[in-house]
This record gives C-alpha cells, sequence and structure tokens, in this order.
C-alpha cells in the first residue's frame, strides 16, 4: 500500500510540472559575463567603454546599469550617456538616467540607467558606457546587467508531452494494481 502511494504521488508531481516545462531559454553568451562592470577608479577624463556580448537568438532584453562605490559611501562616476548597438549598426537601445546625481552640488552620487525592454536580433552586440570618474578619496565603478525577458507564449517542449503521458500511466498503472488487490 506504501509503494502505491509513492508512485501515485510520484506520478501526481510529475503530472504538475508538466504545465511548468517550457521551451529552454535563450541564453546570452558573452565574452565576458551578462554583467558588466568597470574597474574601479578615481579620477578619470570623459571616457568611452565598451563591452560586446553575442545573442544566440533574438528575444526581448532589459538592462540595467549602476554606479558602486567600492568601499563605503557613495560613488564618484557622472555617467553621461549609455546605450547598446547591435554589431552591424541596425539596431541601437539608449539607456535612461532613472535616478541621477547633482553634479553641480557635489563629487558623490548614486546613478541608476535603464534600458526598457526591447526585442534585439541574434549576433554581436556592444554596451557602450560615456563616463567620468571625479577625484575623491575612495574607488567607484559602475555595474551593467542584461537579462532575458520571459515569453509568455513559449512553445512547449516535445518533452511535455512525454511528462505528462508518463505521469499518467504511472498514476494508470497504480489505479489498476489498486482494483487488482
Amino acid at each position: 500500500m506504501k509503494k502505491m502511494k509513492l508512485v501515485l504521488s510520484f506520478g501526481l508531481g510529475l503530472l504538475m510540472l508538466a504545465p511548468v516545462a517550457q521551451a529552454g531559454p535563450v541564453t546570452l553568451q558573452a565574452s565576458a559575463p551578462t554583467t558588466f562592470a568597470k574597474e574601479p577608479i578615481k579620477a578619470t577624463a570623459l571616457t568611452t567603454d565598451s563591452y560586446t556580448f553575442h545573442l544566440d537568438a533574438g528575444a526581448k532584453v532589459w538592462g540595467d546599469l549602476q554606479t558602486l562605490a567600492v568601499k563605503s559611501g557613495l560613488p564618484s562616476i557622472n555617467i553621461f550617456d549609455a546605450y547598446l548597438q547591435s554589431a552591424d549598426g541596425s539596431q541601437s537601445f539608449k539607456f535612461i538616467e532613472t535616478m541621477a546625481g547633482d553634479w553641480d552640488n557635489g563629487l558623490n552620487w548614486q546613478e541608476q540607467w535603464r534600458m526598457a525592454p526591447a526585442d534585439l536580433g541574434a549576433g554581436d552586440w556592444t554596451l557602450t558606457v560615456i563616463q567620468k570618474g571625479f577625484g575623491s578619496k575612495q574607488y567607484s565603478s559602475y555595474q551593467a546587467k542584461f537579462g532575458i525577458v520571459p515569453n509568455a507564449n513559449n512553445v512547449p517542449e516535445p518533452q511535455l508531452a512525454l511528462l505528462s503521458l508518463t505521469a499518467l500511466a504511472a498514476m494508470g498503472l497504480v489505479m489498476r494494481k489498486r482494483r487488482s488487490i
């Protein structure tokens, strides 16, 4: 009887997982991870940094960029512009500053920039950040993150049908054994 309950529980568990199974996620493959970061700096002139990554297939991608203090306190990097551009230059997406510092009244401010979810084509992409580090007693940096927006219309993989049928077969076997006892 314990075995039947265990098999029945396992079958129900598989059946419950079936709706969750979906096409595998598109992965960002980058020369660096999908998080890019500026090495800690103190004072710099206006500088343009570029980071490249590869997108295996077209996807809706979002991006966040924020300044960071290396130890404690507020960072001292002013980002002037940030954008993502395809290798062939056919697509370009700007980051919008969502939290700004008052650089006329201080040299240490937290900044945050965001790229709204955008449909990116497959291929190589370059993140460009134009920034200036201000003289400070502490080092500062920035970090950019990208992610794929989950698609609610993902096409289920063939494994979904196999998983569902396996769960139903296991439950059918349990029911058949239960009737024969």
